[in-house]
């Protein structure tokens, strides 16, 4: 079993469904990346919850990419 990385620009970000409930890095305009679970995902901005500090929210306009792991059979 593998790992593939689907690579999310700003984009394709804003209300983009397919994130919703996926474990994600996130990384901001400014290179900080943020990991946790994707709640929210709206035109405007998203929301994560990691396992520490709670849930966080994002404008789409401050979000460089989001990095999304897929496990495959090969």
């Amino acid at each position: 079993m593998g790992k593939r990385q689907i690579i999310f620009r700003q984009d394709k970000i804003g209300n983009n469904q397919e994130l919703l409930n996926r474990e994600v890095n996130l990384v901001t305009t400014e290179n900080r990346v943020w990991h946790g679970r994707v709640i929210a995902v709206s035109e405007g901005d998203i929301r994560l919850r990691d396992d520490r500090s709670g849930k966080h929210k994002f404008a789409v306009s401050e979000i460089d990419r989001i990095f999304l792991d897929v496990k495959t059979d090969y």
